[in-house]
């Protein structure tokens, strides 16, 4: 029996069920989204001139998904800060969000301080911690994540609750944005996905299993553009964190300037990495032709090449396919790796 059709290895490895919080991503989804809906704002949106979001590591990633939005969701600038301190024009009319999955992030609890020196405003998301503390002491907006949807605890598993949280707050800072999101068919789009990735489903059946077996003890070099480079982040993230991979994001067409004459060396890594291109038929024809011609020239070098394209027509649902396939896909290859999926023991070591 092939080791992802045997559930007693999904026992032994992943013995923190994070696999039960990946099942559980449209209802966190809508979870986020609904406490950002009603969350009291202690300010007038359209003062608001830019945004800056700060994060790390998992708690930033719902950020750049929305980022990779920004056509359809966002009227101001929006800056992503993974660091001790905000950009020099941070000012009383900047928006900080500040998002640490676990409240007690050294870095978001430093640029909190950072954005109340400037008189910024601030909204707050979290599970708890310090920073669920110091929203409530200062009176910040809150919108706290519900862990019951999270039951590995995992922060990167809980990112359908910053992700609903983060966009259902950017829509009420640009209402017109909202034609472009249809909760309920987010919901159901991540449900279809999760339901064709089932654990309960055959490696011959279950195109996220197929996709991890292929890649067992690959590194793995992922291509994105437009708004599927968020989830291409994403998608590293989780390849980094639950299969212990080496993974990297790179994005076109900047990438076809520099990035294929760094295939040559070291001559091993053909034989150790993968390459995934993440395709789409909303990309600009341009773009289209030079993934075509992008992909000719690695299969010259002799690099292994998978494309993945979603199947849906509109661009916030092709995100959310794409992102459930891409993570489900990144716990099946943690279970072929054979670690488990919910543990950072280097991270953790090196946090400490």
């Amino acid at each position: 029996m092939n080791i992802l059709d045997n559930s007693k290895n999904y026992r032994q490895i992943d013995d923190s069920d994070l696999y039960g919080s990946l099942t559980k991503v449209g209802r966190q989804f809508e979870s986020g989204w609904t406490v950002a809906q009603f969350v009291s704002l202690n300010f007038e949106t359209s003062k608001i001139k830019n945004i800056v979001f700060v994060g790390m590591g998992a708690s930033n990633l719902s950020a750049y998904i929305a980022h990779s939005l920004a056509p359809f969701l966002l009227n101001v600038p929006f800056e992503i800060v993974s660091n001790y301190r905000l950009p020099a024009y941070s000012d009383k009319s900047t928006l900080v969000i500040l998002s640490s999955y676990s409240g007690n992030i050294e870095e978001v609890l430093s640029c909190a301080s950072d954005a109340k020196m400037r008189s910024c405003y601030i909204v707050v998301i979290t599970s708890g911690g310090k920073m669920a503390s110091l929203a409530e002491t200062e009176h910040y907006p809150l919108i706290r994540l519900d862990e019951k949807f999270n039951p590995s605890h995992c922060p990167r598993a809980g990112l359908g609750l910053s992700l609903g949280g983060v966009i259902g707050l950017l829509l009420r800072l640009n209402p017109p944005s909202q034609k472009h999101f249809d909760v309920k068919e987010i919901i159901r789009t991540i449900e279809r996905v999760l339901d064709m990735v089932s654990i309960y489903k055959d490696i011959a059946e279950n195109p996220a299993k197929t996709l991890a077996a292929k890649h067992k003890g690959q590194g793995i070099i992922i291509f994105s553009a437009n708004h599927l480079e968020g989830v291409g982040r994403s998608t590293a993230n989780f390849l980094n964190e639950s299969a212990k991979t080496m993974a990297e994001n790179f994005s076109f067409p900047d990438l076809n300037h520099h990035l294929l004459e760094g295939f040559l060396y070291p001559q091993g890594l053909k034989d150790q990495s993968s390459i995934i291109i993440l395709n789409s038929s909303l990309y600009p024809e341009v773009l289209q032709k030079k993934i075509v011609l992008t992909k000719d020239i690695l299969l010259q070098q002799k690099y292994r090449v998978t494309v993945i394209k979603p199947e849906t027509s509109d661009p916030v649902l092709q995100v959310f396919e794409s992102l459930v396939f891409l993570i489900s896909f990144s716990y099946y290859l943690s279970i072929v790796n054979k670690v488990n999926p919910a543990t950072n023991l280097w991270v953790d070591y090196f946090k400490t």
